[in-house]
């Protein structure tokens, strides 16, 4: 039989996407050992490959390497990321580099192993965290949600055991969300995660599947609400209210957990326009995933400010920050935070923002941010409103104030209003200003504009 073009374009991905999974022998290495040394510290624990490791869902080249130390719950209530740094410290693992403690609700860590692979040097990425041994019957015991991680595993594990090709579906659907910028459960990001994805393959049974029903969604059938395992009769009312979005997924594992809570809904709209598209023509670009370019992505931002608001003379400022130390969840989210308040205080100073946008390379330590406004110089005076003339007191005080420092005093209505020296006329002095505050500068390392 013929294959149609969209057919052609998912066995090419499936091809490219499809991993060596010869690599994992040397995760498994890995584990062996730290499972000896917790046996020789007489610890009841075991570490266990987890995430899309475990599952063999991971992508070609992609090294991130998720293992779970599952400490049995007699250790509840006791400092099970102190043992498991003390564990991990005392194992010899070749090329491992030192351990970095991510603190969170329970610390974690993570590190990275140099290693030859296929006469390749390749680096893999570890997290560790440590976990309660909490199975899935028993999921209300979990004391944190990292708890039940390994019991996804071996939900999904159940499936794609029945039905291997669902792996491939799986890194369609990544590969697919990772090139549309819809990927990624970091709080900056709020897009879709892996674990998303592998209840919404399984529920539809493959990608195109998934990606045509979710084209036919509009505004109006929101929520949508996807209940695998048919856990609640009723979610809307059987969810906590705090926990109802635009995309409910009742977890397979925690029926009282909506697996989808963190996801926009602007991430959840490009996912949908992006399968539109997709559906509409079919095109292998749109599996492609296009690193960050600055000068590119400003080029395209103004391009798309000059058809629409028939602008053409146009300032963009530039600026770079070297990020503090931290999980790249942390760091990014205190970035997305820094683009946020700068956004808003310019735009609270009187500055119309155009177009604007971030990116965050959280293995160079770095982020940059760019902001499109109109090139003019706001006016160099501004109207200040006072106080109403009733209240005497007040009004006398602003107009003694104003008129004490030149500044000409009216009555408008029955507020008085005094015409201002404004303190900033250019996005780029404003910054300047905004930078040294300490709501900007306990989020940064370092931060500078560049014209």
């Amino acid at each position: 039989m013929k294959q149609s073009r969209m057919e052609r374009i998912l066995e090419q991905v499936k091809r490219s996407t499809r991993p060596d999974l010869r690599i994992l022998h040397i995760v498994d290495e890995t584990v062996a050992i730290i499972n000896a040394q917790l046996a020789r510290a007489g610890i009841s624990a075991i570490c266990v490959k987890g995430g899309s490791t475990a599952k063999e869902t991971f992508l070609k080249n992609n090294h991130d390497i998720d293992l779970f130390v599952r400490f049995n719950t007699a250790y509840r209530g006791k400092d099970i990321s102190r043992i498991t740094h003390d564990v991990l410290q005392a194992c010899k693992i070749k090329g491992m580099t030192p351990l970095l403690r991510i603190h969170g609700s329970r610390d974690y860590f993570q590190c990275t192993q140099q290693i030859i692979f296929q006469k390749q040097k390749i680096a893999l990425q570890y997290e560790i965290v440590p976990v309660l041994l909490i199975h899935a019957q028993d999921y209300q015991d979990a004391e944190n949600v990292t708890d039940l991680s390994p019991e996804h595993v071996n939900w999904v594990n159940t499936y794609t055991a029945k039905n291997p090709g669902l792996k491939d579906e799986i890194r369609l659907a990544k590969q697919f969300c990772k090139a549309n910028g819809v990927y990624g459960a970091e709080s900056y990001i709020n897009g879709f995660s892996g674990h998303i994805l592998d209840i919404l393959i399984i529920h539809y049974g493959s990608f195109t599947k998934f990606a045509v029903a979710f084209a036919k969604i509009t505004p109006q059938d929101m929520p949508i609400i996807i209940d695998h395992e048919k856990h609640l009769k009723n979610p809307l009312k059987e969810l906590n209210e705090s926990k109802i979005t635009p995309l409910i997924i009742v977890d397979p594992i925690q029926a009282d957990r909506n697996a989808a809570a963190a996801l926009s809904k602007e991430k959840l709209e490009m996912f949908i326009t992006a399968c539109k598209k997709f559906l509409d023509q079919p095109d292998k670009k749109f599996f492609q995933i296009t690193p960050f370019n600055l000068k590119r992505e400003i080029a395209a931002t103004l391009r798309r400010i000059k058809t629409a608001k028939k602008i053409t003379h146009l300032q963009t400022d530039v600026i770079t920050i070297k990020t503090l130390d931290g999980s790249k969840d942390i760091v990014g989210t205190k970035v997305l935070k820094v683009y946020e308040l700068l956004t808003r205080h310019l735009t609270l100073e009187g500055f119309v923002i155009l177009g604007a946008g971030w990116n965050f390379a959280f293995e160079k330590r770095s982020a940059v941010i760019y902001m499109i406004t109109a090139k003019e110089s706001l006016p160099a005076k501004i109207e200040m409103q006072g106080p109403p003339v009733r209240i005497t007191a007040d009004y006398n005080r602003f107009v003694e104030k104003h008129r004490a420092q030149g500044e000409a005093v009216s009555i408008r209505g029955d507020h008085a209003i005094a015409i201002i020296k404004r303190k900033y006329t250019t996005p780029a002095q404003y910054l300047s200003e905004l930078f040294r505050k300490d709501f900007i500068a306990s989020r940064v390392a370092e931060i500078k504009i560049h014209k």
